[in-house]
């Protein structure tokens, strides 16, 4: 494969039907078959990620015989990593092509490292940062093959090592887009440290004494891992000195950094890194970019034999002052004394205390190898040495014990000097065979199997560009309805019969969906329930706060709308589940059934809610403001949310009426319909709900059966190592054991060892 170049021609193309298949691997191996396809199956090569330019992350993979269907326009975002700096540089490596595509896609859709659930949280924690960032649409991750309407895929346009210094539009893009709303705010000296990092991420044999020195240069001690992504890029802008190790902040300061900064970068790792570091930061930022090159020796944990994320570097102090002083980075005269043999054992005491494992220097481990080798060496010429000599022997012996007078008794001789040897020296089969290996079989042409695009050709049915619900307007059985649309929202109806209607209300995702073929939330399950369905689409994340819309549904019911069905059931996710709760005092009597609803966005109800900016901006006047006292004529109210949540936990206290009633799903987030989606229970859910068959105690008894899903578990496996709590690890790893989940037990058997040995926390630092 050719080595990657990144300012060519080529660097967006445009795939009509394009399939994104994701990793099947679990351990997120080199090279591992994903990326984006085109219909007839080629591989699209905008879609192979590098991780620089001589080595690819993935390769073609084959096409999937079924796919997911994404209706819309959407870009490819290239692989997902859950690990800070790979993230920053490479996950998001492709977001210079949102400034062309500005207004034409609904979303940037990622494929995962390694098939694993988890990465479903890597885009919500990460989500803050992408914003300040420039990604102002939608992210998501595919973890089955999908099929796309259309697809644009860029080429990466940043990596490391080659390819640090990024492309031209990827340096423009960040310029112009990068932490552009931020001010910058904070000291203009900072050392950005990893002193609080845990031990098994790495850093210098006594950055206490360093942090001693530059406090009294009037360094601030910065630790990114506790501020914001906002707070971190304000403070990156406002600095005018920045000292750093080696590490992942420094791609981020890159991004946002200006040319009025000097940047002295510690080397901590005998591997080119700093170098890779000046040459990104010179390149985005036209500033001063130095490598402080002052690093003695390599502690390695155990004997390993490479630097690594883990090792601590020690640094030559006195080395390190002489070049921050020659830069202006310090104006004290009095270079640092070098560390003392008491000041470098106590530190490397301490660290293996931690760490649960002795640190030695590289150099010796690299010695005591070679010495191991030699030995073994001179054990193997050693043995060679025997058994020549013994072959000597034998054949000696045998030609003493032979006569030529004998030609019967020489050959048996030989034939033991033969097997004596092969005995000493056994021969190996040329070709071992492999009872797995499938035989050939000869196919006779009338009975062959069509070709894999014949197959595919089959079984892709023409793109039908009208939704479905007008397509069932006008070819179905039940071809009643209407569609009304106004600015900020439209109505469809789908008259199946007076017995139920269904009412539901779009979230905000869906407020960036603008394709012609668009649904309305639940339009499939209701057609397949033969519920008649009222779907209101909303344009805008307004939280329904319309006094048009608001007219419309009057409308509705004083026009005895409503009144002609026997039953009503309104429903919505988080700002469609607040439309649900609000607009159920329209329908005395309704069944409501709501996903993580908020209550209201009018900050004088609410001032702890921080969350949807464009909600909250909203005219909060007038009716149906506050859906927690307009659900009181409702039959039942249904709340769905996680407990864990302390926002939507805030919102659902303040439904107390007591027709309410709380179903909790703990550990899904804002995830609790994909949930009932993936293990089955969505469809049964809506039913009971409209037949006012459900009930907390019937909910609870069916969301345990969601124990035995890797989500679950990994969900609860993630709040336990944040609780720093090995013993629940333990106990998770056990339940997956009984449920034959062996595999993922003993991963999750490492994870509580880490936890319990190293005080595991959120991987956010270091390439």
């Amino acid at each position: 494969m050719k080595k990657l170049q990144l300012d060519v021609a080529g660097d967006l193309e445009s795939v009509k039907n394009a399939v994104i298949v994701p990793s099947s691997d679990e351990k997120g191996s080199r090279n591992h078959p994903s990326g984006v396809l085109w219909p007839d199956g080629k591989m699209v090569s905008n879609s192979i990620s590098w991780t620089d330019g001589n080595s690819p992350v993935n390769s073609k993979p084959d096409m999937p015989s079924e796919t997911e269907t994404l209706a819309g326009t959407w870009m490819f975002g290239g692989t997902l990593y859950g690990h800070f700096g790979h993230f920053i540089l490479e996950s998001l490596s492709r977001i210079w092509a949102l400034e062309e595509l500005r207004g034409q896609i609904d979303g940037v859709i990622f494929t995962p490292k390694r098939n694993d659930p988890q990465f479903e949280q890597v885009i919500k924690q990460l989500r803050p940062l992408m914003e300040a960032l420039g990604v102002d649409v939608e992210a998501r991750v595919a973890f089955a093959p999908t099929r796309v309407d259309t697809l644009y895929v860029p080429r990466q346009g940043v990596g490391m090592h080659d390819l640090m210094e990024g492309s031209q539009k990827f340096r423009d893009f960040m310029r112009r887009r990068a932490g552009a709303n931020i001010p910058s705010e904070g000291a203009s000296k900072i050392y950005i440290s990893r002193s609080k990092l845990p031990p098994h991420r790495g850093g210098l044999i006594c950055e206490n004494i360093l942090e001693t020195y530059l406090a009294a240069e009037g360094y601030e001690m910065y630790h990114p891992q506790n501020h914001s992504a906002a707070e971190q890029i304000a403070a990156y802008k406002a600095a005018t000195h920045i000292i750093a190790v080696d590490c992942s902040p420094l791609h981020l300061l890159a991004y946002v950094g200006n040319a009025s900064q000097k940047v002295g970068i510690l080397t901590r790792r005998s591997m080119a890194f700093s170098a890779d570091f000046v040459r990104q930061l010179q390149a985005f930022n036209n500033g001063i970019a130095f490598e402080v090159d002052a690093l003695d020796r390599d502690w390695i944990p155990g004997r390993g034999l490479r630097p690594s994320r883990s090792s601590f570097g020690e640094m030559n102090f006195p080395k390190a002052w002489d070049c921050l002083h020659s830069q202006g980075m310090l104006s004290g005269e009095t270079p640092w004394p070098a560390l003392t043999d008491a000041q470098r054992q106590d530190d490397l005491d301490r660290i293996a205390q931690l760490h649960d494992k002795t640190f030695h220097p590289l150099d010796e481990n690299i010695a005591i190898r070679n010495e191991k080798l030699a030995e073994r060496d001179a054990k193997l010429a050693e043995r060679e040495a025997k058994l020549a000599e013994r072959e000597a022997k034998q054949r000696d012996q045998a030609a003493r014990t032979v006569t030529v007078a004998d030609p019967v008794q020489k050959k048996t001789s030989a034939q033991t000097s033969t097997q004596q040897s092969t005995v000493i020296t056994p021969l190996m089969p040329i070709k071992i065979a492999t009872p797995w290996e499938p035989r050939p079989t000869s196919v006779s042409p009338s009975h062959a199997s069509p070709s894999v695009e014949t197959t595919n050709t089959n079984k892709e049915a023409k793109p039908n560009h009208a939704p479905k619900w007008l397509v069932d307007l006008r070819r179905s059985a039940w071809r009643r309805g209407f569609y009304h649309s106004e600015e900020n929202f439209a109505a469809l109806f789908a008259n199946r019969g007076g017995d139920h209607l269904f009412v539901s209300f779009d979230d905000t995702a869906a407020t960036r969906h603008d394709q012609i073929d668009r649904e309305a939330w639940g339009y499939g399950l209701a057609a397949k329930s033969n519920w008649s369905h009222l779907g209101i689409f909303s344009f805008s994340p307004n939280w329904y706060r319309d006094p048009t819309l608001f007219d419309y549904l009057h409308g509705l019911r004083d026009g005895g709308f409503f009144k002609q069905f026997k039953s009503v059931t309104m429903s919505g996710i988080s700002m469609g589940g607040y439309a649900a709760c609000a607009f159920s005092s329209l329908v005395e009597g309704a069944q409501v059934l709501a996903f993580s609803p908020q209550s209201t966005l009018d900050e004088k109800l609410v001032p702890w809610e921080q969350r949807f900016p464009t909600g909250r901006a909203a005219g909060w006047e007038g009716p149906y403001a506050d859906a927690a006292t307009e659900v009181s004529t409702a039959q039942r109210v249904y709340l769905v949310y996680d407990p864990l949540e302390v926002s939507d936990l805030q919102h659902a206290k303040r439904f107390s009426s007591p027709n309410v009633v709380h179903l909790k799903m703990r550990y899904t987030g804002s995830n609790s319909v994909l949930r009932l989606v993936q293990s089955d229970m969505l469809g049964n859910l809506m039913r009971a709900v409209a037949e006012d068959e459900m009930d907390g105690a019937r909910f609870n008894t069916e969301y345990r059966t969601m124990r035995s899903r890797t989500w679950f578990l990994q969900e609860v496996c993630q709040r336990a190592e944040e609780a720093k709590r090995p013993e629940l690890l333990d106990r998770v790893a056990r339940f997956a054991v009984a449920n034959d989940l062996r595999g993922y037990a003993e991963r999750i058997k490492k994870r509580a060892e880490l936890l319990r040995h190293n005080n595991a926390a959120p991987n956010v630092d270091g390439v």
